[in-house]
């Protein structure tokens, strides 16, 4: 008997997946918990957030799973909404390259809320959270680079399928079950590229989680979809993406789990709050900046030499707020030169209008050159680990460059244990102090940890 594509990778993930988690994959699955938890605790008070949780929260659902960054509690449903976007809305939250999107974002605050409604330990939730993050990384890596071309924002897309798999493990879904349950999340997809730079662009996680687990108990209660949501020519492969091979996908699906992608090649988190394809430039100009002593005033010229896909995903070249200010390359490079890097104040309505920064956006210029265009293979595979080139030119005439292929916080040039402590206190230091802050890293490795001991410490 020939299994479906479906079949196969909820078995590999669902009975397999789970005894081959080792101490690698929750190494790294406890570095996006606990980035994921900063950059929710730094996202209080956006007004975006504010309005979600206003609507979300007044749903008269019993209150059994916390709000990140707050002692309130709301349903598992409204806490799934608004904690997603919350790691999502400054654009501040981990990245992965095979997924092309934010894997942390739409996963984790299902293995939070599910969590802590089941009281399960902090080790189950974290294997739940590896297997999300597997599923959502493999589609991404099957359904791409047409899916994102088209406009289909991955985080949105293949989140909610890898949120369904979290849910699913986390409810003890068998696998008829949980072949339903990505049925059901299948016709539950969505978020698109065109709202990039809103609030809409961070409510994609939330929704992404939501509808996970929805999806997961309405197939627990016997609600009936389409067990092979990726078989067969309605599949959601032919649905989201032009190229989707569904013979490749079929040779492929048994290696899911070996190595899981969160490992290989791993996560990518954020030195600076804005969207990762601005960062080597950024990078770029802060190479400028400490090797060259480039400043803000002595600029006369900017040229950022990109792959095709970065004007096409940074879609504010003149933004007129900060949350475009975050998608936008020209913003991020010249808030790179005028604030010593991009930081969170950067990223106001009144810093994104500065006359220094307008001025600095009149004079940068972002070219595609040939070697990094579209018809190029493998550019168009990988557009955004390709490397970038910033040149700047001073009124004295002189002109530096940089070159930067991997950005602080990529596998190749990784974060270290101390970027992500310093981003967990930076972020977190409304809510609490150093020490405690400290004592929340404990105890993402202590032998008896718990969802509901983490909300303990964390509720602020």
């Amino acid at each position: 008997m020939t299994h479906t594509i479906t079949q196969v990778l909820v078995s590999r993930c669902l009975d397999d997946g789970p005894g081959l988690i080792g101490e690698a994959e929750l190494a790294n699955a406890r570095k996006c918990l606990l980035d994921g938890l900063a950059v929710a605790h730094a996202a209080r008070g956006q007004e975006g957030l504010d309005i979600l949780r206003k609507v979300a929260s007044s749903s008269g659902e019993p209150s059994l799973a916390g709000l990140i960054g707050s002692p309130d509690s709301v349903g598992v449903d409204s806490a799934c909404l608004i904690n997603g976007m919350a790691i999502s809305v400054l654009l501040f939250d981990d990245n992965h390259a095979s997924m092309r999107g934010h894997p942390t974002a739409p996963i984790l605050p299902v293995a939070l809320a599910l969590g802590e409604e089941l009281d399960l330990s902090l080790d189950k939730a974290l294997r739940a959270f590896v297997l999300g993050y597997e599923v959502e990384s493999w589609l991404g890596l099957w359904f791409n680079p047409s899916q994102y071309e088209i406009g289909w924002h991955a985080t949105a897309t293949q989140g909610t399928l890898g949120a369904t798999v979290t849910a699913a493990y986390l409810l003890g879904l068998d696998q008829e079950q949980a072949r339903r349950a990505l049925g059901i999340a299948g016709s539950m997809l969505g978020g698109v590229r065109a709202n990039f730079g809103t609030m809409t662009m961070s409510y994609h996680s939330g929704l992404a989680a939501s509808a996970g687990v929805r999806a997961a108990r309405l197939s627990q209660a016997g609600f009936t979809a389409n067990p092979d949501i990726l078989d067969g020519p309605l599949s959601i492969g032919s649905a989201l993406s032009r190229e989707w091979d569904a013979q490749a996908a079929r040779a492929s699906v048994e290696t899911i789990c070996a190595p899981f992608q969160i490992v290989a090649p791993g996560p990518i988190f954020k030195i600076y709050p804005c969207g990762r394809p601005t960062l080597p430039g950024v990078d770029c100009v802060m190479e400028l900046r400490r090797g060259h002593g480039v400043r803000a005033e002595d600029v006369a010229e900017i040229l950022c030499e990109v792959s095709f896909m970065y004007p096409r995903t940074l879609i504010h070249p003149r933004p007129k707020t900060g949350l475009q200010g975050k998608t936008s390359l020209e913003y991020c490079v010249a808030a790179a030169l005028l604030d010593d890097g991009p930081r969170m104040s950067s990223f106001t309505d009144e810093a994104v209008a500065r006359p220094e920064i307008q001025r600095l956006i009149d004079v940068t210029r972002v070219v595609v050159p040939p070697h990094l265009g579209e018809d190029v293979p493998d550019v168009r595979k990988r557009p955004f680990d390709q490397p970038v080139t910033v040149r700047i030119t001073t009124h004295s005439g002189e002109t530096v460059s940089a070159v930067v292929a991997d950005h602080r916080g990529m596998p190749d040039n990784p974060a270290t244990d101390e970027d992500m402590r310093h981003k967990f206190i930076a972020c977190s230091e409304e809510m609490f102090d150093e020490a405690r802050a400290d004592a929340v890293m404990a105890y993402l490795t202590a032998p008896d940890s718990s969802v509901r001991g983490l909300r303990a410490l964390v509720k602020g």
